[in-house]
């Protein structure tokens, strides 16, 4: 790792948010400031499905749950040992996402991953998709859970929400990593919105047109998004791959995942009023190289007092699946060092 010295403010393009051929960066960056903090609100107990997880490979056994919280039912996995991580994914996956981690790391945490409201075997309300709601799903949640203290790991459009969790319990969350996450509604010299360079984003927002276009074409559309977005077109295998096809064509997962992109605006102005004031959680920020770049660690060392991160070479939107290796070895050394 050396630090990055070719930032990019001109973007056209997916995987223009990072100067070509950049390495991967680490920083650190530490100002003063803080931010208050809000009270959970009570949830019913989790009801508990457990079985064994034949699709990890190290055969971690995950214990599915349901937990009844801020009004919608989620469906939520634990596994492992240790300080609890909240695991919000992106869309089109769920807590699957997060099995490279987990399989890694389970004998020293303790995972929590829901599928967000919205995706997989959660409800699919028509609204409540603002990432300060999501944050109170994610409160509820550990409420179930009876977790106090709490790491947060988050991947792209988790991201919003889980930075609104951040600064509505940032007394109660130790750190908060966002991997390949985009953030909409900052001002800060260079920041370019997403919006501009990603054309899906867009698209994605007319949720009736994409619905449109996209329901019946649910494998085509998803194999374009999995391969043309990673810098390893056959990072997502092909087990995986059908089984965010097959989650994508159940009832309402379609409609109800892309209200993340309906709430961007959304999603800007809560942005704009959360981070009025600077983030006391530590972040950790990562964005590959040919995907979003150095935007995802610019934007942590905007909103917060102390940033780290970078850019991974050789690396697209699916880090997780893409660098394992490099992402787990982030993590184990940035959670220790946070409780």
């Amino acid at each position: 790792m050396r630090d990055a010295e070719n930032r990019s403010n001109n973007l056209t393009r997916r995987g223009a948010m990072t100067a070509a051929g950049a390495a991967i960066t680490v920083a650190t960056i530490h100002a003063a400031g803080g931010a208050p903090a809000q009270s959970t609100e009570q949830s019913a107990a989790p009801q508990l499905e457990t079985r064994n997880a034949s699709t990890t490979k190290n055969s971690i056994n995950l214990t599915h749950k349901r937990a009844k919280t801020n009004g919608v039912n989620l469906h939520y996995v634990t596994a492992g040992r240790g300080p609890a991580v909240l695991c919000m994914h992106g869309w089109p996956q769920n807590h699957r996402e997060f099995l490279p981690v987990i399989e890694r790391l389970a004998d020293g945490f303790t995972f929590i991953a829901p599928d967000l409201r919205g995706f997989a075997d959660s409800e699919k309300p028509y609204d409540g998709y603002e990432p300060k709601t999501m944050a109170q799903d994610m409160l509820g949640l550990l409420e179930a859970e009876n977790v106090a203290r709490f790491h947060i790991l988050s991947h792209d459009l988790g991201g919003p929400a889980s930075v609104a969790l951040a600064y509505l319990a940032s007394d109660r969350a130790l750190s908060l990593a966002t991997i390949e996450t985009p953030f909409f509604g900052l001002n800060f010299p260079g920041y370019v919105d997403p919006r501009v360079p990603y054309w899906h984003l867009g698209m994605h927002m007319n949720m009736d047109v994409t619905r449109f276009l996209v329901e019946g074409r649910e494998d085509q559309y998803l194999r374009h998004f999995f391969r043309d977005f990673a810098y390893n077109p056959d990072a997502i295998s092909e087990e995986d791959v059908q089984f965010y096809v097959m989650q994508m064509r159940q009832p309402g997962n379609l409609r109800a995942s892309l209200n993340l992109y309906g709430y961007i605006p959304q999603m800007a102005e809560q942005a704009k009023e959360l981070t009025r004031s600077k983030l006391t959680v530590p972040m950790l920020a990562w964005g590959g190289q040919r995907s979003f770049g150095d935007h995802c660690f610019d934007c942590a060392r905007a909103i917060a007092n102390s940033a780290e991160g970078g850019v991974i070479e050789e690396c697209g939107h699916w880090v997780f699946e893409e660098k394992p290796d490099f992402i787990v070895g982030q993590l184990s050394q940035f959670w220790p060092r946070h409780g």
